[in-house]
């Protein structure tokens, strides 16, 4: 029995420093020299044409902390093998805000490398952490150089891809208008998506009533109904949450990386998102990602332990 534990624990120890490797690696490679912006990457899908695609939904990276960055190689490293088949092209992937910790520079060198590992082309969306406030207007310069626009909207095959900049929680009758008219131009497509970084609805209380986002939120709901939008997709709240108001489905993919806080079972686990289009036709896939085996057993069996105890004694 007592070689028995013994062996149990030097298996233990050999997967936990087995999975330190990705995160070591990551660390010893060299910021990439070339920066691929997101206008770069919309123009490269216009020469797309096939009827059917994918594209893939990530959120709040994180980039700059040890554990955010653990985690994400772990869901680049099963997000890489979604094309194993062949037989639906993935377009790109969009992370939906947050791609950094707190928007330093030396965040978004360590995110170019991340964006670097991803095998389809990444367009980025601007979050609260990637403009901090501690960093003043050098951290909007820094996204723009690293990541490109903040608001833009691109076409791919039959859809229309609207990227909007809420990261103050907040639209102003500017932007409005702007969506509007892009909304417009969206009606000779056959399919809309909106990215943003933060939701429009409470995606704890799965209503679109809440008071950070209330000034807003119905005008943005109503305005998405009324165009026939298929879907808009947020992060920030660090939950996974997919609600339907109207016609419109909001899907929240907040597990791309940054260390969750909520228990696992109220969709506080990392995730990304897949979606197919096929000709008329629009379906998603949460796709639920493990993180390492040491950050596991260091940090997230001890949350959701302490979540479960909590509840038991509550």
């Amino acid at each position: 029995m007592k070689k028995f534990l013994i062996v149990l624990v030097i298996i233990f120890i050999a997967i936990i420093i087995y999975s330190f490797i990705p995160i070591v690696s990551f660390y010893l490679q060299s910021s990439p020299g070339v920066i691929t912006v997101n206008r770069q990457v919309a123009e490269s899908l216009k020469k797309n044409t096939d009827p059917y695609f994918s594209f893939i939904v990530t959120s709040d990276t994180g980039s700059g902390m040890l554990f955010n960055e653990a985690s994400t190689l772990k869901i680049i490293e099963t997000m890489n093998r979604e094309d194993r088949f062949d037989k639906i092209p993935i377009d790109f992937t969009i992370n939906v805000g947050d791609v950094t910790f707190r928007g330093k520079e030396s965040h978004y060198k360590n995110y170019l490398k991340i964006k670097n590992m991803i095998k389809f082309p990444v367009i980025d969306v601007i979050g609260n952490h990637d403009d901090d406030l501690d960093n003043g207007p050098e951290g909007l310069a820094l996204f723009n150089m690293y990541c490109g626009k903040e608001e833009f909207s691109f076409v791919d095959r039959n859809s229309y891809f609207i990227v909007l900049d809420d990261k103050d929680g907040n639209f102003t009758d500017a932007q409005f208008t702007r969506l509007e008219g892009e909304l417009v131009k969206a009606k000779s497509y056959k399919h809309t998506f909106i990215f943003m970084h933060k939701p429009p609805f409470n995606p704890y209380q799965q209503a679109w009533y809440r008071v950070e986002t209330n000034p807003w939120s119905h005008r943005f709901l109503k305005l998405c109904d009324e165009y026939n939008v298929d879907m808009v997709f947020s992060g920030h709240e660090n939950v996974s949450r997919a609600v339907k108001f109207g016609s419109v489905t909001y899907l929240v993919c907040g597990g791309g990386g940054s260390l969750l806080i909520q228990p696992s079972s109220g969709g506080s686990f990392l995730n990304y998102i897949v979606v197919k289009v096929n000709r008329d036709y629009v379906d998603y896939e949460i796709r639920k990602v493990y993180p390492p085996a040491w950050e596991f057993f260091f940090y997230y069996a001890w949350k959701d332990f302490i979540y479960l105890v909590r509840d038991i004694l509550i």
